[in-house]
């Protein structure tokens, strides 16, 4: 539980009991435990991101953000499956906020052929790893979000060599002259509004590390490497909506919001 934030208030009805910030989930996740796991890697339905948000400054919000994040937490609370689909669905059919801009749809690979570079016990090359950080940043294009979900080069080189784990137990587990792959991360993030950035963005990362392997004749062409996702909806609040609001209502959500923290 980080500091600050209360297991009986609206963030642990929404994100759940043992709530933690994107950056403290990323940093804290063992990603050597992964590695001899298909199956395992790291996940989080939804986690939420503060920014500079906290019991003092959000007072200093406009009172229309306060009624979206309060209703936001509230709709939150009630969804069963936190799958990207249905939590992105709660956002769009929230009535007392709209979607800012446009939503963000981004793919790339990063690929290798015929090189081992991917190196599964973690000795990976300073080079690669930065290739990676390079290429990853490319794929977020927000600083915001690369310096909330802590994705340094640290974590990077870790996730490098999962991918090189990865590639080495596929290359073990199937038969060659076809293409596997498997998820190494997938997060989705909900970015709260702070004075910086007066509205939510929901995003998602997903990354998956594969392998494909052809032969060819007697010469075998292996290709691997890192499919990146990255998914991104910013919501403001629908201010014709919440300048209907009854005066008790509007009230009782602007002290509901600035009451989250405590």
């Amino acid at each position: 539980m980080d500091a600050g934030i209360s297991e009986s208030g609206l963030i642990a009805s929404a994100f759940g009991k043992d709530v933690q910030d994107v950056g403290t989930i990323v940093q804290t996740f063992d990603f050597s435990k992964t590695a001899g796991n298909l199956n395992d890697f790291l996940q989080c339905d939804l986690a939420p991101s503060f920014g500079s948000l906290n019991k003092t400054t959000i007072k200093e919000l406009d009172d229309e953000l306060k009624v979206m994040i309060a209703a936001t937490l509230k709709q939150l609370a009630k969804v069963q499956e936190r799958s990207w689909q249905d939590v992105l669905a709660t956002m769009s059919q929230n009535a007392l906020m709209e979607p800012e801009g446009a939503q963000v749809a981004r793919a790339d690979k990063l690929v290798k052929e015929g090189t081992n570079e991917f190196k599964s016990d973690g000795t990976s090359q300073a080079g690669i790893v930065r290739e990676v950080h390079t290429w990853f940043t490319n794929l977020i294009k927000d600083e915001d979000v690369m310096m909330s979900t802590k994705f340094d080069i640290e974590v990077l080189g870790k996730i490098v060599a999962l991918t090189g784990a990865t590639i080495d137990n596929l290359r073990s587990l199937f038969a060659r002259d076809d293409y596997y792959e498997r998820a190494v991360v997938d997060i989705a993030v909900l970015r709260f509004p702070d004075v910086e950035q007066p509205y939510f963005k929901l995003y998602r990362i997903k990354l998956t590390a594969w392998l494909d392997s052809t032969r060819i004749l007697f010469h075998q062409v292996d290709k691997s490497g890192i499919n990146g996702e990255y998914h991104c909806r910013k919501f403001k609040p629908r201010e014709s909506v919440i300048k209907a609001l009854s005066g008790e209502n509007f009230r009782k959500a602007v002290a509901t919001a600035e009451d989250m923290f405590e």
